[in-house]
């Protein structure tokens, strides 16, 4: 098992904001991976010194591991009933009190109680918030800045609440979409495992008995598990520094680049990511364009929702446009990423002002298209996956079978 360090981190965030802290992980490269994962720019990941660490404040490290079991759905609880509360008038302090009253999960109390110290001593909501980034993603930190400076705090969190649903809704969708070919390709490795560790030795014993020539697949077959099941100490350790190279392999960038393009150009699923991320784009630029975040601060938060290289190289390009005072329909009609209908959209939307209206349509589009996108898939997969078992597993039954097929030759001894 290996060791891990406690590292200090500066990283932008998805307003641009400067976040720092301390994380526990086996490496840098570990930090940087994790914080990229949430959206955030890396500045600089350094191992922190024991003598350091101990000077440090033990219980705020621990917090800030503790929320990373806050789910999204402790998330959208809390938003929709800090909405209504304060929509009747309620105090921001006095809600989080309420909240706090009957929350029962641990870590969360944790999280809701520093946010209710932070306001009780006048930091602002948006602030405190800031500063548990494992709890509240960045989109949601800019929201309630924005309604922080327009006085809508109330309208604001339910619209969080919306958007988070929805975001939970379709990645439910896209996980039960691949759950099924997962599950049937790891029954069928079970299944074939299980014939060849303890079915084929019987067979192979039978077969030995009779001492004559077998059919050439049944032979194959044979042979195969003879060798897996006496040679592992040849291919065993093979196969372990396979898996290891595989592993460090993984975890740099032009392995993340070969998963993303397969992700956007592989048959069947490539649909379903490419409107994936469109919809998960379209929906955050419509929410944080309708509560006036600036176009800046939109186009970095879209970075932590479509987590893919190609992706960031739009984003990218659509910053250029913006700061060079460029249409951000122009990065968009460029790209072969987004269809031709929605960048057409979009530089409707902008021409006549409309865009944050045009962007929810987007996104309601979008959503439509990605159920469809999974149904169809569906439909492709479960046939396809059902001849891969009967493939898989039959070849491997009438394999057996063949030599009893010929009993004259095998029963009957020749």
């Amino acid at each position: 098992m290996s060791m891990q360090s406690t590292y200090a981190f500066r990283a932008r965030d998805g307003a641009g904001g400067i976040v720092t802290g301390m994380l526990v992980a086996e490496s840098a490269d570990a930090v940087a991976n994790r914080l990229r994962a949430e959206g955030k720019y890396v500045l600089s990941v350094k191992d922190t010194p024991d003598e350091i660490v101990e000077e440090l404040d033990v219980d705020e490290i621990r917090r800030q591991e503790a929320a990373k079991n806050v789910t999204r759905e402790d998330v959208i609880g809390f938003s929709r009933e800090l909405s209504v509360m304060l929509e009747t008038g309620v105090p921001l302090a006095e809600a989080l009190d309420a909240f706090l009253l009957h929350t029962r999960k641990k870590e969360f109390r944790q999280v809701i109680e520093a946010l209710r110290n932070d306001i009780h001593g006048g930091e602002a909501f948006s602030i405190a918030m800031a500063r548990w980034p494992r709890a509240f993603p960045n989109m949601m930190v800019s929201l309630m800045k924005a309604s922080e400076a327009s006085g809508t705090m109330a309208e604001m969190l339910g619209r969080i609440a919306d958007y988070l649903t929805k975001e939970r809704k379709t990645a439910r969708k896209i996980k039960g979409a691949l759950a099924y070919p997962l599950f049937m390709m790891g029954t069928a490795l079970l299944m074939t495992s299980f014939l060849i560790v303890f079915v084929l030795p019987r067979f192979a014993k039978i077969y030995e008995m009779r001492s004559t020539s077998l059919p050439a697949p049944t032979q194959l077959l044979l042979d195969v598990s003879e060798f897996l099941t006496t040679k592992y100490v040849f291919y065993g350790p093979i196969l372990g520094g396979v898996a290891l190279l595989f592993v460090i392999c993984w975890q740099r960038h032009f392995a993340q680049k070969i998963r993303d393009w397969l992700r956007l150009n592989m048959p069947v699923i490539k649909t379903i990511f490419r409107q994936l991320y469109l919809t998960r784009a379209s929906q955050t630029m419509a929410t944080l364009l309708a509560a006036g975040v600036n176009l800046i601060d939109i186009i970095r938060i879209c970075r932590g929702v479509t987590k893919n290289v190609y992706y960031e190289e739009l984003w990218d390009r659509m910053e250029q446009h913006v700061r060079q005072g460029r249409q951000l329909s122009d990065a968009v009609t460029e790209s072969s990423l987004v269809p031709p209908n929605v960048a057409s959209m979009i530089a409707s939307g902008e021409r006549s002002g409309r865009l944050p209206e045009v962007m929810h349509r987007v996104a309601t589009y979008s959503e439509e298209e990605l159920d469809s996108a999974v149904k169809q898939a569906t439909r492709y997969i479960e046939p396809v996956m059902i001849i891969f078992m009967g493939v898989v597993i039959g070849g491997m039954a009438i394999a057996l079978l063949l030599p009893i097929f010929s009993l004259g030759k095998v029963v009957g001894g020749g």
